[in-house]
C-alpha cells in the first residue's frame, strides 16, 4: 500500500467543543486516530499563553539553543518539567523522532567521527525512531523478544561484562498498547549495571502519579527518560530527563540539540501551560481509563481479535492489508475516522485498525460505535 497524505480540517472544534470530530472530504467524522489523549491542544489556557509569548518574543527564535536561541524562560520550563517527573535535570528538543534518532548515538558515544563499543538491548517492537537511533550507533544491536524479560536477561548474561550496556524500550507500545513491567525491568538493569532508556511517549499524562508516567513509580540512577509533548500534552516537542551528568553530556554531544533551531516561542508557551495543568487533570485521566476499559471489554465480548493490554491504545488485528482498508472504508461510511496500520509499520500478518481513546469521548458515542462493530463483524 502506497502511503498518501490526507487533508483534514478541524473547523470550529474549539468554539463548538467538538474535540473528537474531524472533517475529511467535507464530512464530519468521529476521530479514533488522535494522540491528543487529554484534548489539551484545544485548551484555552494553552492558546492564551501561546499568544502571549508571540507578543513578547515573536514567532521564532532563529537560532540554535547553543548560540542565541536559549530563552531564560526555556530553562524555567525545564526546571518545572524535572520537578514534575522527579528527575534531576531535563532538556527540551523538537520532534520525538529527532530526539531518539540523535540522542541514542550521543549517549553511546557514537556520534559522527566516533565509534566506541557498547552493547544495546532493544525490544523488538520499539518505535522506528528508536530503531533508527540504534542503527546510527553502528553497533551490533541485540533485539529481545517483545516484553520478554527472560530473553533480555539471557542476552545480558551472554554479553561482555566490561562493555557499557543500554536497555532501550517504550513504556507503552504505540502499535500494540501493551506495557512494560517497570519494576522487573529496573531490577534487571541494576543487576547488569545497564543504562535504562525509557520512552514514555504514550504513557505520560495518563499513567503514574499526577500523569508523570509509568517510570514515576520509582527511580534508578542510570535511568534516562524521554517523551513527547505531542500527545497527552497537546503541543509539540520532546524531552530527555536524567542525571545532571548525563544532561551535560547531551548538551555537548547531541546533534539533535546542537545543530537545530530552537522551537518557536508559542510552542514553549503551550508546553509551559500544559505542564502547569497536568497535575490537576485527575478526572480527565479517570475518564480516559474508564472509556478505554469500556471499549476494550465491549469489543472483547464480541470475540474480536485484540492484543491483550489495558491501555488507551486498542488494536483490532485483521491480519491483512486488504481487510484493514475495507474495514476502514466501512467505518468511515458510518461516520468514524480510523487508520489502517499495515506493513512495514507493523509485521506482515499483524495488520490492524488502531483505536486511540481520549478523555473527552462520550460514553454514548462509544456505545454506538460498539454496535456498529458488532454489525460489521
Amino acid at each position: 500500500m502506497k502511503r498518501q497524505l490526507q487533508n483534514v480540517n478541524f473547523e470550529n472544534r474549539i468554539k463548538e467543543k467538538n474535540y473528537d470530530e474531524i472533517i475529511v472530504s467535507g464530512k464530519k467524522l468521529f476521530n479514533f486516530s488522535s494522540n491528543d489523549y487529554l484534548s489539551l491542544s484545544k485548551n484555552k489556557k494553552l492558546i492564551s499563553e501561546s499568544k502571549k509569548w508571540i507578543d513578547l518574543f515573536g514567532v521564532g527564535l532563529s537560532s540554535s539553543r547553543l548560540i542565541s536561541g536559549n530563552l531564560e524562560k526555556i530553562s524555567e520550563i525545564e526546571i518545572l518539567l524535572s520537578k514534575f517527573l522527579g528527575r534531576e535535570k531535563s532538556l527540551i528538543f523538537s520532534g520525538g523522532f529527532l530526539l531518539n534518532s540523535t540522542l541514542i548515538p550521543a549517549l553511546t558515544n557514537n556520534n559522527i567521527g566516533q565509534r566506541n563499543k557498547v552493547q544495546i538491548f532493544s525490544d523488538k517492537l520499539n518505535h522506528a525512531s528508536i530503531n533508527y537511533g540504534c542503527y546510527l550507533t553502528r553497533q551490533k544491536i541485540l533485539r529481545y523478544n517483545h516484553l520478554d524479560l527472560n530473553h533480555l536477561e539471557f542476552l545480558l548474561k551472554k554479553s561482555e561484562k566490561k562493555i557499557p550496556k543500554f536497555i532501550i524500550t517504550e513504556t507503552i507500545f504505540s502499535m500494540d498498547g501493551d506495557a512494560i513491567d517497570i519494576e522487573k525491568l529496573r531490577f534487571i538493569a541494576k543487576k547488569f549495571n545497564a543504562f535504562l532508556y525509557l520512552d514514555e511517549a504514550h504513557s505520560l499524562g495518563i499513567y503514574g502519579k499526577k500523569g508523570a508516567g509509568i517510570s514515576s513509580s520509582g527511580k534508578y540512577e542510570k535511568e534516562i527518560i524521554v517523551g513527547t509533548f505531542g500527545k497527552s500534552f497537546g503541543c509539540f516537542g520532546s524531552f530527555v530527563s536524567a542525571s545532571g551528568k548525563v544532561i551535560e553530556k547531551i548538551i555537548n554531544s547531541c546533534s539533535g540539540l546542537i545543530y537545530t533551531t530552537a522551537l518557536p516561542p508559542a510552542v514553549y508557551a503551550s508546553i509551559f501551560a500544559s505542564l502547569k495543568l497536568m497535575p490537576n487533570l485527575n478526572s480527565e485521566r479517570q475518564n480516559i481509563l474508564e472509556n478505554s476499559k469500556f471499549l476494550r471489554t465491549t469489543i472483547s465480548d464480541m470475540n474480536i481479535n485484540l492484543i491483550r493490554s489495558d491501555s488507551h491504545i486498542i488494536p483490532i488485528i485483521l491480519k491483512s492489508e486488504k481487510k484493514c482498508l475495507k474495514f476502514k472504508q466501512q467505518l468511515e461510511a458510518k461516520g468514524y475516522f480510523v487508520k489502517a496500520i499495515t506493513s512495514p509499520t507493523v509485521m506482515k500478518g499483524t495488520e490492524r485498525i488502531r483505536l486511540s481513546v481520549t478523555a473527552t469521548m462520550k460514553r454514548k458515542k462509544l456505545e454506538q460505535f460498539s454496535e456498529i462493530l458488532k454489525n460489521l463483524f
